[in-house]
């Protein structure tokens, strides 16, 4: 039997898929309409739901049906009960330089920038005594909306001195952001890489319009948030999937270079795990280092039968 290459990856593919796959139906309020999604994100107003193909939409809750309302509720409630580490998320920004925040939603924020004992000072603080990303962002921010001169610590400095002791403030509009160090930030649109912006920003001219009310501003920078988290559990999952395939490629490059073989191995249940046999695809010299394998990476099975699937 020849072994061939596209088969277990496509197998680890399907597998992915299925992992991801938990779609539910869901009916409007007035029980004419129905649509298939996946719950992503709720509020007690807003559902975000990635429904076909692949699409994130957000629906309001009161205009649901009474049982969807029901299990939203109760999905609020369940993850209320969870006590879960806030986390931090790895993003680029438009010079290609990265940072670690979790987005919260959108905000603004005031930047007062003076210049005192021959350095400059942020909302009251020396510029060196606050967050590393922060530091990085003031020329930028300065750039943007004073002196597009500004490009390092030395043009900012230089800017500085030209104030005269006189405080210059700025209101920076865009995606809130708490970092490592619990510190929150607007962080403005134009500074994330254009990838990303165009996930952020997708609610920011509602959000931001002077007619917006505060429940639709609310709503908004939920969305904002929820899509965040979203995009990035999307990305963790692709390279996640990239490397278990690459690391097959570098098995199935083994086993063709004679190095390894492939196994087929029978995996049953211990006594007191509830779940079914199953059989699993090892790398190994021989059989009995196929068998160890296979027991090492499912301890609550026993291996079995076990037979080479190259030749």
């Amino acid at each position: 039997m020849k072994f061939r290459y596209a088969s277990p990856i496509l197998f680890l593919l399907v597998c992915l898929q299925l992992q991801l796959a938990s779609a539910r139906d869901w009916m409007d309020a007035t029980g004419r309409h129905k649509f298939e999604g996946e719950l992503i994100a709720a509020s007690p107003d807003t559902v975000l739901l990635r429904g076909k193909p692949h699409k994130l939409q957000a629906y309001v809750v009161k205009e649901l049906s009474q049982a969807d309302q029901t299990f939203v509720k109760e999905y609020i409630e369940l993850k209320q009960g969870e006590i879960v580490p806030e986390k931090m998320h790895t993003w680029m920004g438009r010079d290609g330089f990265s940072f670690r925040g979790r987005v919260i939603g959108y905000g603004s924020q005031v930047v007062s920038v003076t210049y005192e004992l021959a350095r400059i000072r942020v909302n009251q603080k020396p510029i060196s005594e606050i967050d590393e990303i922060y530091q990085k962002m003031i020329p930028k921010i300065i750039a943007e909306f004073d002196d597009k001169s500004v490009k390092s610590e030395k043009d900012l400095s230089a800017w500085g001195r030209k104030l005269l002791g006189k405080e210059k403030s700025f209101t920076v509009d865009g995606v809130m952001m708490r970092l490592e160090d619990g510190e929150k930030i607007a962080f403005p649109l134009f500074l994330f890489s254009d990838e990303e912006r165009i996930v952020l920003e997708a609610g920011w001219d509602t959000w931001k319009a002077k007619a917006t009310k505060e429940d639709e501003q609310k709503r908004e920078s939920f969305l904002a948030a929820a899509s965040a988290a979203e995009y990035q559990r999307n990305r963790e999952a692709e390279v996640k999937t990239n490397q278990q395939i690459q690391l097959m490629q570098l098995g199935l490059m083994a086993v063709n270079a004679g190095v390894t073989n492939v196994w087929q191995v029978q995996m049953v249940p211990r006594s007191g795990v509830r779940a079914r046999s199953m059989v699993v695809v090892v790398p190994a010299f021989n059989s009995v280092q196929a068998s160890a394998m296979a027991a090492e990476k499912y301890p609550g099975f026993i291996p079995g039968a076990i037979r080479q699937m190259n030749y």
